[in-house]
């Protein structure tokens, strides 16, 4: 077995400890991330590993950590532990409850038997972890939660469970089955956690970036009061991204998809805030059936969870019998956690997900398979006593070998990320915050055969409402001299002709009696379009806030370019590029989004503008883009000739 060097992360503060996990054990293949240790611990042999969170349709880079063994079985005092990263080392949280559905806390290594695929498994690893949600003795910190920071910081504390009520509006419908899941889990917050369990509410559309969690149980009453049931109901619509749904045939399948995408989002933020177990309670009535697509979201889903240890319990809001298959039952199984949907009340089964959350058992093998094929392997925990029912997640994807090929060398390259990148992402941070607009430069191939230069400003809300004297002049200095223009503020673009080369610009704002309000100098290298054999022009981003604006910019309305580049994930992205030089007709255009480092996360769909011979658009919903830093990157390429243009975005809550 091979083992890495020691390296510290017990202490480490979440973020960084995944990061620097990347960058030290991008080599390293694990199944499943353990939960941390609690207050009371007994075996011999314990593991912890440590993860990064995955962004959607990203491949996942895990790295294990290993425990020093306990010298007793009763609590001491220890110094900080070394960790150790092991190659095939798979972990598996199992829950074993008795005929009552009492958690069984006296079974021992004996008691389990593992097998992988069929074949037996020897378990190396073996702990079990209780925790009850009561603070520690003589612990006189403030239960109260003060700020996100906060929460984070007490999420990562070993005696703390954390749960995520996640309700599927768009599966539950209005009337008495939603009445019932709100009865349900306004009992379960207040009568089933401990004071120091954390719990946040969030449904198919809340931003990661809202999610809040707390210890307050009247806030957790009042939000669960709000919550509404939404299936077959698609007015009014909550946001842009249900204004643009209405135009699908398909919305029940991409009501599915969001849901499936927003509960992955949810798993990759628990494992972002705390290394231990955690729990996801997803209340739905089903999910539509995806047809072939839905086989790779499930894995997605299900590989997101194991990876970031949380276990996804899924509860029928009205406590339907459902004994057959399900996506519901598929998703819960899979990840650890159980379908609470065989009782004729979910309020029984809902206080179960915190019991199991409060006594459990990590076991782990060496795989005697280490299999690197991309493929499903099943696991298969047993107890050898009688009359003890148990539950582990089924399986784990395994990573393929050109995946951890393709992962080691973009670790490798992280480190040498282009300069072009790099100044582009740097262009996110530049601006004064007490600036009252933004401003892009851009430029077309004019008539004339110089360039048309596009300078275009956004106000922000500091700016005030439109205001007709105010003005905007633009002064532009080249080795040909000085030129000034002037336009009315509100206008939001001005355009110039210009010879190649590079030129620098002035802006002014002036208000009604002359006075400067803000102003902005720059350079910009004004590229020459008409003698290159292939070249592409500054990409021009434009914003959609309504489905009327967005049908508009799809169809090719001309529109004052969006200089900002913060946006909303309810707002509708299109961004424009032209092909220039001998070689356009027959160039291949292609776009991508990507991260901060250049590694693609999306291809996206470019196409050419109708009634254009050189302009091609792409269109680009933010609702399914997590809160970040992206590159929109768009390449033409004919023979040996290339062209690049980047577009830095800031996606916020």
């Amino acid at each position: 077995m091979n083992r890495a060097e020691d390296f510290p992360a017990r202490r480490m503060h979440p973020v960084q400890a995944q990061r620097d996990c990347i960058s030290k054990r991008a080599h390293a293949t694990t199944r499943r991330v353990p939960s941390g240790s609690s207050r009371w611990e007994h075996g011999h042999g314990s593991e912890t590993l440590k993860t990064t969170a995955r962004i959607w349709a990203v491949a996942i880079l895990v790295c294990v950590a290993g425990l020093s063994p306990l010298a007793t079985q009763t609590p001491q005092p220890q110094s900080p532990p070394a960790f150790h990263a092991e190659a095939n080392l798979v972990r598996v949280d199992v829950a074993a409850v008795d005929r009552l559905g009492e958690p069984m806390t006296t079974l021992t290594t004996e008691d389990f038997a593992v097998e992988e695929d069929g074949a037996a498994q020897t378990i190396q690893s073996f702990k079990l972890v209780l925790v009850d949600g009561q603070p520690p003795p003589g612990d006189d910190l403030s239960l109260a939660i003060r700020s996100v920071e906060h929460a984070a910081a007490e999420a990562a504390r070993d005696e703390v469970r954390v749960f995520v009520i996640f309700w599927d509006e768009y599966h539950i419908s209005p009337g008495a089955e939603a009445d019932r899941g709100r009865k349900a889990l306004t009992t379960l917050v207040s009568t089933a956690f401990g004071p120091v369990d954390l719990v946040a509410v969030m449904d198919p559309l809340l931003p990661l970036d809202a999610l809040r969690f707390t210890r307050d149980r009247q806030e957790l009453t009042a939000k669960i009061a709000r919550l509404e049931g939404r299936s077959g109901v698609y007015t009014p619509t909550r946001s842009v991204a249900e204004d643009n749904m209405l135009e699908r045939r398909d919305i029940a399948r991409v009501r599915s998809e969001v849901t499936t995408s927003a509960l992955k989002s949810a798993a990759v933020h628990l494992g972002s805030i705390k290394e231990g177990r955690k729990s996801i309670i997803f209340v739905s009535d089903g999910l539509t059936d995806l047809g072939t697509a839905q086989s790779t979201l499930f894995r997605d889903l299900t590989e997101t969870a194991n990876n970031n240890n949380t276990a996804i319990y899924t509860v029928h809001p009205a406590g339907r019998f459902d004994f057959g298959p399900s996506p519901l039952r598929t998703i819960a199984e899979n990840t650890g956690g159980v379908a609470l949907l065989n009782g004729t009340t979910p309020e029984k089964g809902l206080h179960r997900v915190v019991r199991e959350a409060g006594a459990f058992y990590l076991l782990g093998y060496a795989s005697t398979r280490n299999p690197r094929d991309g493929k499903f392997h099943k696991i298969g925990v047993k107890v050898k006593r009688t009359g003890i029912e148990v539950r582990a997640r089924r399986g784990y994807w395994a990573p393929h070998a050109a995946d951890l090929d393709k992962a080691r060398s973009a670790t490798a390259a992280a480190g040498s990320i282009p300069a072009d990148l790099t100044n582009a992402i740097a262009a996110l941070s530049t601006a004064r915050s007490e600036r009252i607009l933004d401003v892009w430069v851009g430029a077309e191939r004019g008539a004339d055969g110089q360039a048309a230069v596009t300078v275009a400003w956004t106000p922000r809300a500091a700016a005030g409402p439109p205001d007709p004297t105010r003005r905007m002049s633009v002064t532009v200095k080249a080795a040909g001299g000085e030129r000034s223009f002037d336009t009315s503020f509100d206008a939001g673009t001005l355009s110039f002709s210009s010879p190649p080369g590079v030129v620098q610009l002035r802006l002014k704002v002036r208000d009604g009696t002359g006075d400067v309000l803000d102003e902005d100098q720059r350079p910009f290298a004004v590229p020459d379009l008409s003698a290159a054999q292939l070249a592409l022009s500054p990409p021009v981003l434009l914003r959609a806030r309504t489905v009327a604006e967005a049908r508009a910019l799809a169809d090719g309305r001309l529109a004052t370019a969006f200089a900002r580049r913060e946006f909303t994930r309810t707002d509708h992205l299109f961004v424009r590029v032209s092909v220039f030089g001998t070689a356009a007709a027959d160039a291949d255009v292609s776009a991508r989004l990507t991260d901060k480092s250049g590694s693609v996360l999306l291809d996206l769909p470019i196409t050419r503008l109708a009634g254009s011979a050189t302009v091609s658009q792409i269109d680009l919903p933010l609702v399914s883009i997590a809160r970040g830093d992206y590159l929109i990157a768009v390449s033409a390429a004919h023979g040996d000739e290339r062209a690049r243009a980047l577009v830095p975005i800031r996606v916020i809550p």
